[in-house]
């Protein structure tokens, strides 16, 4: 072979043999897409994390005095009418007066305020249920903003592989076209056949379909992360994410599944409506005791008249007091609701159980197939390099001539093959960990 093209050959392949950016440190280009500033976007800009937020707030505003019923109500209303009266009066003594348009006018206004003081304790109940209430929309806000965080992270790496995926099959194209070159040249020097070039050429094209379609994976792949990130529609996919695919593995079970039983929020959500439910129960006790309300009222009239004994008259009036109320009979209503509660906390007692078996259980499931895919992250490694010797060895024996460009190519396909590998288990491996820290509802603070 012509030195110059022997040594071109052993350049283009060597560069599969540095390793990919998967496994090297690399700097970033400009335009590389960082892994905290996309989650942080989502967090400001996915609708659904935002509608998620907003029905805190609003939980967090029911959580006041006055809607648990500690605060007085206090009611004014005013008034004014007029009346034309025509009339026509004969007295006794045998007069008679009549009257024609005679207009008055009357007017007032008042305020009334009212307090409940008494009625069965009901409103620290109320207060104490519309709390639960509030921490359990808060739960379930973080489990849903956890959610989106794990998708952004596994979108984020999704794009990782795929970008990876694309150089491994460029890098199989160039290795593909130099080969052809070379295969041709050797068949115009007679020790080469046409079958031999033809079959380059088919490997050639094979190659550069797999590429084209392994680029149009990658930007739908894109265009699924900037929909989560709140993107425009037309947003770019010319932009690229870091070069590695960083799985954590040091995550331990046992640690794991105490903080599950402490922060998960799937489990905070259960634990904080058992709460609400248990208030509701006192709330609906407070129905068999008597309600005291304490009551004042301020109210001011006028009185204008052309007709009549009295022409003009004002008064002022204040009035207070003190009620007490008790129903003595609502058609057994009372039990019926109190029946109810009790049910009802009983379910949400069950619930919590439930939430606590299933959380254990798919975190058991989950640390085991983080565990499974971190040995095939060693043995994939393992694979690859056992790969990379075997191309070193064929590129020898193909500069001397000993094997033939098309085992020289299934060889080269079996490092291409051991790199998407690679780069598929280290994605399901992060897969794994971030489900895992979902679960166990240490996500954000890992984020």
């Amino acid at each position: 072979m012509n030195p110059f093209l022997r040594l071109a050959l052993v350049l283009l392949v060597g560069a599969v043999l540095v390793p990919s950016p998967t496994h090297a440190q690399q700097s970033p280009p400009r335009d590389t897409l960082r892994l905290d500033d996309a989650i942080q976007r989502a967090l400001d800009d996915n609708r659904q994390a935002q509608i998620a937020r907003r029905e805190t707030d609003i939980a967090e505003n029911n959580v006041s005095l006055g809607n648990a019923g500690f605060l007085p109500t206090l009611s004014g209303q005013a008034n004014y009418s007029e009346t034309t009266t025509n009339s026509e009066q004969v007295f006794l003594s045998g007069e008679t007066q009549s009257t024609d348009g005679a207009t008055s006018t009357q007017s007032g206004a008042g305020a009334d305020a009212r307090w409940t003081v008494f009625d069965g304790l009901r409103p620290f109940a109320t207060y104490d249920r519309l709390g639960a209430e509030r921490d359990r929309q808060a739960a379930a806000t973080e489990e849903q903003i956890e959610t989106l965080v794990a998708d952004v992270v596994e979108g984020y790496y999704d794009v990782a592989r795929q970008q990876q995926q694309l150089a491994v099959l460029r890098e199989a194209v160039a290795i593909s076209r130099e080969r052809l070159r070379i295969t041709e040249l050797r068949r115009d020097l007679g020790s080469a056949s046409d079958l031999e070039v033809r079959q380059a050429r088919v490997d050639l094209n094979a190659d550069s379909t797999e590429a084209l379609r392994q680029a149009v994976a990658l930007s739908n792949t894109k265009n699924q992360l900037n929909q989560l990130l709140a993107r425009p529609d037309d947003a770019s996919t010319r932009y690229a994410v870091a070069p590695t695919i960083q799985v954590d593995t040091s995550l331990q079970y046992a640690p794991t599944q105490q903080t599950a039983l402490q922060e998960s929020p799937a489990l905070t959500q259960a634990r904080q409506a058992l709460r609400a439910a248990r208030a509701e129960q006192r709330e609906l006790r407070a129905d068999f005791f008597p309600t005291i309300d304490l009551t004042a009222g301020l109210n001011y009239s006028q009185l204008n008249a052309e007709s009549g004994f009295v022409q003009e008259n004002t008064s002022t009036e204040f009035t207070y007091g003190v009620s007490i109320t008790l129903d003595l009979f609502d058609g057994l209503n009372r039990w019926r609701r109190t029946q109810n509660a009790e049910v009802r906390a009983t379910n949400a007692r069950l619930a919590v159980e439930d939430v606590r078996s299933r959380l254990v259980t798919e975190l058991t499931n989950a640390y085991e197939r983080y565990q499974n895919r971190l040995r095939l992250v060693a043995l994939e490694q393992q694979n690859r390099e056992a790969v990379r010797a075997n191309v070193d060895v064929a590129l020898e024996q193909f500069e001397q001539g000993t094997i033939t460009s098309v085992e020289l190519r299934e060889v080269q396909e079996q490092f291409i093959q051991a790199e998407s590998r690679l780069l598929t288990v280290q994605f399901e491996a992060k897969q794994a960990e971030v489900e895992l820290r979902r679960l166990s509802g240490q996500l954000l603070d890992r984020y």
